[in-house]
């Protein structure tokens, strides 16, 4: 959401002093949550609704600091904090599952802690220097999902009571709108920056393929009689290379297209992964033959759940990825392995020799439509294989990783849900949340 920076204004003095305590607390609270949906239709900036509304609150509740994070993929990531850490908390991201935090966002429920050193959860980011002695933390809901999360923190035991709680809540509740606003606004505009893109691959990376065919078919078609042996096998080549360039293209736009409209759709069936690795490897060493391809797959291997096409897809990208960026007469090797420290994953990887990843974090590799300078340098492509390979793994419940190699080279890997209902031979041969404290 774009727009100016949004400033909640404070009550006069004269509203401070109306009436009895909790008539003015209750009225306070009433002023914030129509400032907040005021705010949703000036087109304000979110960051800063979320701080306004944590500086307000800091007027009507008894507190030390506080954050409000929200949800973001497998973590909750903080958006606005109040507190002499206020700044350190800002942008850190909570893993799926570490500490209350996430409890609050599971069950969709409020939870208090009266005394956070006594907690098994122990807040120790902060109670370790005996800052927080309370926490409250409530879900902030739309549509029955938690999206995010309104935490305060004390550093008296026992700081809050049910009524904090439910003032909390009253706010979450006002917080939902503008975010759920924004959220839907990156969306459409990411997926109008999607079309754009995928417009530019069309126009670019599908024209250069089907005009070298289409050239060189001209040529065999005038001159095929008389040319040389030789250099009649190598056009045929070219055109079955460039063909199937654009084959692979066509299914990778097929699986963006159907993302950007969220409308893929995965079968989840019992697969032998090593078979699939095998025939990838066959086929990709026929088009490859300067490369040298090899595999390590152990018997007893269990099976996983996905879906063949799509895990084929991958693997294909993969060692044809690998092959590019890969010196003739490198070696690619897959492992294929079932680690007993992950036993719930089958993992699937495809080591090179190459020129090894770039000097950026291994996540940014799986960006769409990025590129590394030596990577573009060295082959052609259009910046969506990794992208589709990770959308497909993980649409499959699986997650997918890009790592170094010493002392040279990359490994690019996956790992799918085991199939636990079966197995078969595959070759016969806690913190707790996010707080700050105020002064």
């Amino acid at each position: 959401m774009s727009g100016p920076t949004f400033a909640l204004p404070a009550t006069t003095p004269a509203e401070q002093g109306r009436g009895h305590p909790q008539t003015r607390r209750t009225l306070a609270t009433a002023e914030l949550v129509l400032e907040i949906t005021t705010a949703v239709a000036g087109e304000y900036e979110l960051d800063g609704i979320l701080r306004a509304a944590l500086d307000r609150l800091n007027d009507i509740v008894n507190l030390r600091g506080g954050s409000i994070a929200l949800v973001d993929g497998d973590a909750l990531t903080v958006r606005a904090a109040v507190g002499r850490l206020g700044a350190e908390v800002v942008g850190q991201r909570l893993p799926r599952d570490a500490g209350p935090g996430w409890r609050v966002i599971r069950d969709i429920a409020p939870v208090r802690l009266d005394d956070v050193q006594r907690s098994r959860a122990g807040m120790a980011r902060v109670s370790a220097r005996g800052m927080v002695r309370s926490w409250l933390a409530v879900p902030i809901v739309r549509r029955g999902e938690a999206i995010g999360l309104l935490e305060v923190n004390s550093s008296v035991p026992g700081a809050f009571s049910a009524e904090d709680e439910r003032l909390l809540a009253t706010l979450g509740r006002a917080l939902a709108g503008p975010i759920d606003i924004a959220a839907r606004y990156r969306d459409e505009r990411h997926a109008s920056e999607l079309r754009d893109a995928f417009i530019g691959v069309v126009s670019h990376e599908l024209r250069t393929p089907i005009t070298t065919i289409y050239g060189m078919s001209q040529v065999l078609r005038q001159r095929h009689a008389a040319m040389e042996p030789d250099a009649l096998r190598q056009m045929i080549e070219d055109i079955e290379g460039e063909a199937d360039r654009l084959r692979r293209l066509a299914e990778d736009l097929l699986v963006l297209s159907r993302t950007e409209r969220g409308r893929l759709q995965i079968a989840f069936d019992p697969l032998l992964v090593g078979h699939i690795v095998r025939r990838r490897i066959a086929d990709e060493s026929s088009r490859w033959p300067r490369h040298r391809f090899s595999a390590l797959i152990p018997a007893g291997l269990p099976l996983v759940l996905g879906e063949e096409m799509y895990v084929e897809q991958v693997v294909q990208n993969l060692l044809s990825n690998a092959a590019k960026y890969s010196s003739p007469g490198s070696e690619i090797r897959v492992v294929v392995a079932h680690d007993g420290d992950h036993a719930d994953e089958l993992e699937v990887r495809v080591l090179d020799e190459g020129i090894g990843l770039p000097d950026v974090s291994p996540e940014t590799l799986f960006d769409l439509f990025y590129r590394a300078p030596g990577a573009a340098r060295q082959a052609s492509g259009a910046g969506i294989g990794l992208f589709v390979c990770r959308q497909l793994i993980e649409s499959m419940h699986g997650r997918m990783w890009a790592r170094r190699r010493e002392p040279e080279g990359s490994e690019f890997g996956f790992a799918l849900p085991v199939f636990e209902e079966a197995s078969a031979d595959d070759d016969p041969t806690e913190s707790a949340g996010f707080s700050s404290d105020q002064d």
